[in-house]
């Protein structure tokens, strides 16, 4: 009779916990059960692992294996235990401790290991256990390189694994990578984009702020390759970005091979559920599209043709930067701090003018209607494309990389600012409204100003925050270019106003 003990991990959404995984081998029948609320996918590997070892050429044991893990009241699911598992049990029958050792990996008949989901997040919560060491495949080893601690190692079969816990042989260790920006990697260039001026713009005003952006305007004016552009001027994502971003691609569907450096830009198509735009599921919570979009762009194009509860499902998210689903068991917390594109045509006929509109005026009161009041109250800024006037090209366009240098310097400016709220710093976008109101208002007259709006019913409280935000935008962008006055002036907040006002932009 022997017993053993390793360590392996399962996933609760972007996040992971360390689940104790024990091999007892006793008298009986040869048989393998396991325990302790494990899913199709763990259950199943039993065979996989008994035929992994043999053709491994490691032994078997040829009597009864129980095999447990811990917390037993909670469920367990994914292929990455196969690794574990075999170890656990062969460390039963070798005698062999590896208490201290978390394993991962998914195991092919033959004794490769494969890759898995949620690696970088178990990699997380090894560290928050104080787990040593961790052996993961080696189609991991990019994602490895963010952690600076637990000691990783990697391997490519259970074989060589076995060989490294017995002593007959070595793995690999995972160098943490030194902080570094890379050369900036965009299909679409501010320069490849002819014209449109204003909507330029308006997405360099949404760049320097972290706003939320709607372009509006007939079909191939550009909207699609403007939001495309929009991540190629944001600023690179620091290390903690990179990790939290990368773990959300980790624990996807199709999972994360490299270490996502450059904000994402998330398009989901516009048929997209509610779950699929937020995440869910009814047992293993997985990530939306907001999710994977953390720290990026998340760009809804069509939004005319998105179903209004799904549009509506973005309020909490866009003002909270996570998503918390309520299950009967749990409660799952994603993160969800992204920069919002909408665009959609000015109606159905997707017409530059009203000359040219063909639409009735009750169908372009429809077109839009799905974007409900509280979802366009969260917009910041709202841009016009425009297809009539437009250009071939233009002599001396500004590239990306220029743009780019404008809104990383008002970004450390905001940075420094807001330095009190958030030492790490913040965009314009994220400071909290009761703080900007009392201690980082704008010009009197400029707040007289917005007081109207208000007073009048054109605007929101929440639009005279935003308003705000946008107003320092603006004044941080005229202190890069030629310096600006300390404070947002009535110049500022008009143009702020202005950026964020629908008349004559969502309708002719």
């Amino acid at each position: 009779m022997a017993l053993a003990k390793t360590i392996s991990a399962t996933l609760d959404g972007v996040t992971a916990f360390g689940v104790t995984v024990e091999a007892h081998i006793g008298p009986g029948l040869p048989r393998t059960d396991i325990v302790g609320l494990a899913d199709a996918a763990i259950t199943e590997a039993r065979e996989r692992i008994r035929t992994a070892v043999k053709n491994s050429d490691l032994p078997w044991p040829k009597t009864r294996i129980i095999v447990n893990l811990s917390p037993a009241n909670v469920r367990k699911s994914g292929a990455q235990f196969d690794l574990a598992l075999a170890m656990a049990i062969l460390g039963a029958r070798s005698a062999t401790p590896l208490h201290e050792t978390m394993f991962i990996g998914e195991l092919g008949l033959d004794g490769e290991l494969k890759a898995c989901r949620g690696v970088l997040p178990m990699l997380r919560a090894a560290a928050e256990a104080g787990v040593k060491t961790v052996v993961i495949p080696r189609a991991h080893a990019r994602e490895a390189e963010l952690i600076d601690a637990p000691t990783v190692l990697v391997a490519d079969t259970l074989r060589e694994v076995y060989d490294w816990v017995t002593g007959c042989g070595g793995l690999q260790r995972v160098r943490p990578a030194e902080h570094c920006d890379p050369p900036r990697r965009s299909a679409i260039d501010l320069a490849d984009i002819a014209g449109q001026k204003e909507a330029k713009h308006a997405l360099e005003v949404a760049a320097a702020g972290g706003h939320h952006l709607f372009l509006v305007g007939p079909a191939g004016s550009g909207k699609s390759m403007l939001a495309a552009a929009l991540p190629s001027i944001l600023p690179p994502l620091n290390r903690q970005q990179q990790i939290d971003t990368t773990a959300a691609h980790s624990v996807s569907t199709h999972g994360c091979d490299d270490i996502i450096t450059q904000p994402p830009l998330i398009a989901p198509h516009h048929s997209v559920s509610s779950a699929g735009l937020i995440g869910g599921g009814s047992g293993k919570v997985k990530p939306g599209a907001i999710s994977l979009a953390h720290n990026g762009v998340l760009f809804l194009d069509e939004a005319n043709a998105i179903a209004a509860s799904v549009l509506d499902s973005l309020r909490l998210p866009l003002e909270h930067g996570k998503v918390v689903l309520n299950r009967s068991e749990k409660v799952v917390t994603l993160p969800a701090r992204f920069q919002l594109v909408l665009a959609a045509n000015p109606c159905a006929c997707g017409a530059d003018s009203d000359s040219s509109c063909t639409c009735s005026g009750a169908a372009q009161a429809r077109y839009l209607s799905n974007i409900t009041g509280p979802v366009r109250d969260r917009i910041d800024v709202i841009a016009r494309t425009h297809r009539v006037g437009g250009l071939l090209s233009e002599a001396h366009p500004e590239s990306s990389a220029t743009v780019s240098q404008r809104v990383a310097c008002v970004r450390a400016l905001a940075a420094r600012r807001w330095a009190e709220v958030n030492p790490a710093g913040c965009a314009n976008a994220l400071v909290p409204a009761p703080l900007l109101r009392r201690h980082y208002a704008a010009e009197d007259d400029a707040m007289a100003y917005v007081q109207a709006f208000l007073s009048a019913g054109e605007i929101s409280q929440r639009g005279v925050d935003k308003a705000l935000r946008v107003a320092w935008t603006l004044r941080d962008l005229d202190e890069v270019a030629h310096g600006a006055a300390p404070r947002p002036t009535l110049d500022h907040m008009a143009r702020a106003i202005e950026l964020r006002t629908e008349e004559g932009k969502l309708q002719r």
